[in-house]
């Protein structure tokens, strides 16, 4: 009996020794992170909160700054923030309940619950909206371009209207992948026809109210009050405070989900054990399941959601940043694990602050996990060599769809690529190809240089072996003032009801949008011009007689909108 109690007593101890310094290490982790987090952690700035979640526990939650700087609030894993897009997955889920309950079908065009939306001459389907394959124009970048604000209030029903008065999508519905708020809102309002209830009163039956998410919400009436709300800042031009961004704000679908870190664990771990609509895994599946291309291609879309790879993981993700807010969710499925950072503060990068703790407690299975190179990652790896003629490459580049400048320098010798006068990494030769390839050095981003149809120097983009975007090389201009003045005058576009008027000031030439004095139209070459206040690319068209009649206006995600001269 004696000897059978000492062999217990040394059972207790040795778990007990063992016990010990695994909450010695967490305890050096939660360190880390409140110093990753220092800058946030002060009486008078903004901040934000943390929350991982690790095998069914929330292992750590934390506050740091404050919710609301006029009263001194702090922020407390019960503060409730704006979600921005990444609420998405709230309105995808929404619509997958529906699916189950036989109320739709993602393959039902949209017309079917939208009858006077226009059709294009082809199908778009609600997978579409889905999966950001629609083609449609955004309405966020469409509201820019009228001189509009989202810190104004604009309602569901003008936004509606503002999207089904386009002319034209931009690509066959499945032929290209394109980041779409207009797909999303699309479908809330898809929810309330097949449900016969708002997209809020859904989803407060069917998830928010089932999970027990008491503070999470899709805010549709900017009137109405929330408890323990964050206020979203930004800094001020003098970078020493900050200001705050009051809004109006109040669509759903794209984005309108506020919730709390709390709530959020809830949600995360339904994704494990579902307990929504019918139970069970088969939802959730759906959720993961990504977007496709018509010609087969995998988008890495999902619903509401991102399905990448880290450091050979499986991460399922969505960020999201809108009003002095910044979101990131992102969840590692095989570990378990989930990192979720909520801010008030527009100065922070919650993605890379979320992978910095992954690779806190992660780490040793990245060192565990095959390496497995793709095609594109191994050309990455062929032997660098110094680039020695530079002549052909050198130059401006502009991404006519953005308005973005990139070049290719040389200074004193050493070849850059130039992203701003404060942003530029060196490069270097990567081998032969089809076309010249070289590599940034400090990134994994790789240029490509070659032709387009029409004979102009193009260079492509790649990041992680996958194409970004194209840039098209130019040779900048000097403008006078004789040569600004043909393109003074009046312009409309009947799809946005806008009318831009440009004129020349102080040898400038200035924008005006519904008579809404804004800001200088930048001369990159001949008939091409950037304004940074929209972030608009002007494609002016010229007539047989040399004179201008419109232009063409590109932005990020509205393409080809036509301004005719009046």
């Amino acid at each position: 009996m004696r000897s059978l109690l000492v062999v217990v007593l040394l059972i207790i101890v040795t778990f007990s020794c063992r016990e010990v310094p695994q909450k010695n290490d967490t305890n050096k982790v939660f360190s880390k992170i409140d110093k990753l987090f220092s800058n946030w952690d002060n009486s008078n700035t903004p901040g934000g909160v943390v929350g991982i979640f690790q095998n069914g526990e929330l292992l750590f939650s934390k506050g740091y700054g404050l919710a609301d700087l006029e009263h001194d609030i702090p922020i407390t894993p019960s503060t409730v923030f704006y979600l921005a897009s990444s609420g998405k997955q709230f309105t995808a889920f929404c619509v997958l309940l529906l699916e189950e309950q036989g109320r739709l079908n993602l393959d039902d065009q949209v017309q079917k619950y939208l009858p006077d939306f226009p059709t294009y001459g082809t199908e778009i389907t609600i997978r579409h909206l889905l999966h950001h394959l629609s083609g449609i124009r955004d309405y966020a970048t469409l509201w820019d371009i009228q001189g509009r604000s989202y810190y104004e209030h604009i309602s569901a029903e003008e936004t509606y209207k503002l999207i089904k008065n386009q002319n034209s999508i931009m690509f066959k519905p499945g032929e290209k992948y394109l980041y779409c708020n207009s797909g999303y809102f699309l479908l809330s309002e898809i929810v309330e026809e097949a449900s016969g209830m708002s997209l809020k009163r859904f989803a407060e039956e069917n998830i928010f109210k089932p999970l027990g998410m008491n503070n999470t919400l899709f805010l549709d009436d900017n009137m109405d009050l929330i408890k323990n709300r964050a206020f979203g800042y930004q800094k001020r031009s003098n970078q020493k405070d900050f200001g705050n961004l009051i809004r109006r704000f109040d669509l759903v679908g794209s984005g309108g989900v506020y919730s709390c870190i709390n709530d959020l664990f809830l949600w995360d771990q339904n994704f494990y054990n579902n307990k929504l609509g019918r139970g069970g895994q088969e939802i959730i599946n759906k959720m993961y399941k990504t977007g496709v291309l018509n010609d087969g291609t995998s988008t890495g879309r999902a619903g509401g959601l991102r399905n990448e790879q880290y450091k050979g993981l499986r991460k399922i993700s969505h960020g999201g940043s809108h009003g002095g807010f910044k979101a990131e969710l992102m969840r590692f499925p095989g570990q378990n694990f989930t990192v979720a950072i909520l801010a008030n503060r527009s100065d922070v990068n919650p993605t890379s602050l979320s992978h910095q703790i992954t690779d806190m407690f992660l780490e040793d299975h990245f060192e565990n996990l095959p390496v497995v190179k793709s095609q594109a990652q191994q050309k990455r790896t062929l032997p660098l060599t110094p680039l020695t003629d530079l002549s052909s490459i050198t130059g401006h580049y502009m991404n006519l769809k953005t308005g973005s400048i990139r070049k290719i320098v040389v200074e004193d010798g050493i070849p850059y690529y130039w992203r701003s006068e404060t942003s530029q990494d060196t490069i270097v030769s990567i081998g032969p190809n089809e076309f010249t390839r070289i590599q940034v050095k400090s990134s994994k981003v790789v240029l490509g240089f070659d032709k387009d149809e029409n004979d102009q120097s193009t260079m492509t983009y790649y990041s992680n072996g996958q194409l970004r975007f194209v840039m098209h090389k130019f040779d900048p201009v000097e403008s006078s003032i004789s040569s600004l003045k043909k393109y003074e005058g009046s312009y409309y576009n009947p799809e946005i009801n806008s009318l831009y008027r440009l004129s020349v000031k102080n040898d400038k030439l200035m924008l005006a949008i519904n008579d809404k004095e804004h800001s200088e139209l930048s001369v990159i070459s001949d008939n091409i011009m950037l304004n940074q206040d929209i972030e608009a690319v002007f494609l002016f068209e010229e007539d047989k007689s040399g004179s201008i009649n419109g232009f063409k206006l590109n932005a990020e995600r509205v393409l080809d909108l036509q301004f005719r001269r009046r």
